[in-house]
C-alpha cells in the first residue's frame, strides 16, 4: 500500500486557530482582541491511499485488515518519513475505488479516501531558528525575522496590505449620527506563499520554525515592504497546503491574519 503524495499537503497543513474574543466600538478605531491565549482546532486530515494485491480477494483481505489497525479505540501514530509523527483518530471513508487489473498486469489495484482528525498540533516548540533560506529577501518579515530565511517568498500580487480598510458605521446616540470622526474596521488578509528547502531535514525545521515565528499569544509585528513599516497582526488560518518533493522540498500555501487597527492610511 502507498499513500498518494497529495496527501502530504494535508498532513503539513497548519491548524485553525481557535476564535478570538474582541470588542468593537464604533467610536474607536478597529477592535480590540483578546488574545491571551492561543489555542488552535482539531485539523481534518485527508489521506489517499493506492492499495495492490493479487487478487480481488486477497484486495479485499488487505483492505480489511488495514480498517481494522486504523479503526482503532486509541490515537494512531502516523510516520511517513519526514522527521514528524501526527497523533491522529479515525473519522471516515469518503471515497473507494473498485478494485481493477493494470494495464498489461493481472494484479488489482484501488485507491480510497480516508479522514482522519489530529487533535494536536505536532510542531515541536522549541524549534524556533531557521536554517538555510533563500536570497531573496525584504518583502515580509515576522517578528524581525526576514521570511526569506525561511525559504519563504510571495507568492504572487503583494499589494493585499494597500487596500483602503472599510469604514465603520459612525458612532449613534439615538438622537444623531457623529461623523465628526469616520473610523475604519479591522482588516482581514490573506498572504499566498511559496516555500523551498534544500533537504528534506530543512523543509521540516523551517516548516516548524516558521510556525513558531506567528504562532504566539499577543499581537506579532508584521513587517510589509509596500508600506515600508511594521504593522501588528494576529494568525487566524492556514487556507491550503500543497507540497512537491523531488530534488528540492517545496511547498505552496497561504496564511491568514488579522490587523485589528489600521493606522497607515
Amino acid at each position: 500500500m502507498i499513500l498518494l503524495k497529495d496527501s502530504l499537503g494535508s498532513l503539513l497543513k497548519y491548524p485553525k486557530r481557535k476564535n478570538v474574543n474582541y470588542t468593537n466600538f464604533a467610536e474607536n478605531n478597529g477592535i480590540n482582541p483578546d488574545l491571551r491565549k492561543f489555542e488552535t482546532e482539531s485539523k481534518q486530515v485527508t489521506l489517499k491511499f493506492f492499495m495492490k494485491a493479487d487478487s480481488e480477494p486477497e484486495f479485499r483481505t488487505k483492505y480489511n485488515s488495514f480498517f481494522a489497525v486504523i479503526n482503532s479505540t486509541d490515537y494512531l501514530i502516523l510516520d511517513f518519513g519526514l522527521g514528524i509523527t501526527h497523533k491522529v483518530r479515525y473519522d471516515k471513508t469518503t471515497s473507494y475505488s473498485a478494485p481493477k487489473i493494470l494495464y498489461k498486469n493481472t494484479d488489482k489495484t484501488g485507491e480510497f479516501t480516508m479522514n482522519f482528525i489530529e487533535d494536536e498540533n505536532p510542531v515541536n516548540k522549541s524549534v524556533i531558528s531557521p536554517s538555510g533560506g533563500i536570497p531573496l529577501k525584504g518583502v515580509y518579515k515576522i517578528n524581525g525575522v526576514d521570511f526569506g530565511d525561511f525559504g519563504i517568498h510571495p507568492d504572487g500580487n503583494t499589494g493585499e496590505a494597500l487596500k483602503y480598510a472599510d469604514v465603520k458605521e459612525p458612532f449613534d446616540d439615538g438622537r444623531e449620527k457623529y461623523l465628526g470622526v469616520r473610523n475604519l474596521k479591522h482588516k482581514e488578509t490573506s498572504i499566498p506563499l511559496w516555500f523551498i528547502a534544500d533537504t528534506k531535514a530543512q523543509f521540516i525545521n523551517n516548516y516548524q520554525a516558521f510556525w513558531n515565528s506567528f504562532a504566539k499569544t499577543g499581537l506579532q509585528l508584521l513587517y510589509v515592504k509596500e508600506i515600508d513599516r511594521e504593522i501588528d497582526v494576529y494568525y487566524t488560518n492556514c487556507n491550503n497546503y500543497s507540497v512537491s518533493f523531488g530534488q528540492k522540498y517545496c511547498a505552496r500555501f497561504s496564511l491568514s491574519f488579522v490587523i485589528p487597527k489600521v493606522t497607515w492610511l
